[in-house]
């Protein structure tokens, strides 16, 4: 990768939202890492890191069968659809690992972390934990219950891959997040994010070692 100050460029992280035109309630996000240049006048940014998921805020989450549920679910991806039958078979697991008496009394939006992607020129910076915190201080409000599955590249990635990640995501004590259960659900991580939080190390701007 060419080095940005060189180059008269900079890195800065954005997140972006996108109403979803058949869901009102619905909202697509994508939290990103871009590369602008200075030379380029409204330069778009070229994309080096991201993590995209969505929020639902109807007031209620899913703790049995909701069509309206399901389908915001299953029209995005595989691990979206595998997110609803989580909620809704081990909801109980999901209380237990919040530490609440029920999801309906807790929470009252959803947001997915659907999938996470670092350019392999960036990796190893710690950039992964940066977006899920920028997503933290965007989407926190008042009874979000978030998901997630820590799942490596590639399709069939053994177990110890999956828990070695979700630790990973857990070393981060501000993002809060906690396994639904290893045993059952490896990888899975849900979290309770009831407000913005700002994170003051983090500033807008990227600067590479």
């Amino acid at each position: 990768m060419k080095d940005t100050e060189a180059d008269g460029g900079y890195l800065a992280f954005d997140t972006r939202f996108r109403k979803c035109p058949d869901e009102p309630n619905v909202l697509d996000w994508t939290v990103g890492l871009r590369r602008y240049r200075d030379d380029i006048e409204d330069d778009p940014g070229k994309l080096l890191a991201s993590l995209t998921g969505f929020l639902a805020q109807p007031g209620y989450v899913p703790e049995d069968e909701d069509d309206w549920y399901f389908d915001v679910f299953d029209m995005r991806s595989q691990h979206a659809y595998q997110a609803f039958q989580v909620l809704v078979e081990d909801a109980d697991l999901v209380a237990k690992a919040l530490k609440v008496d029920g999801l309906s009394e807790e929470f009252g939006a959803l947001a997915h972390l659907d999938r996470m992607w670092v350019d392999p020129s960036v990796r190893g910076r710690g950039i992964g934990l940066r977006l899920m915190r920028e997503a933290q201080q965007t989407l926190g409000r008042s009874g979000l219950l978030v998901v997630l599955k820590a799942h490596p590249d590639g399709e069939k990635v053994p177990n110890t891959a999956l828990l070695k990640l979700a630790a990973y995501y857990q070393s981060d004590e501000q993002l809060g997040l906690k396994p639904v259960s290893k045993r059952k659900r490896p990888g899975w991580l849900v979290g309770a994010w009831h407000e913005p939080i700002v994170n003051e190390n983090d500033i807008t701007f990227f600067y590479l070692d």
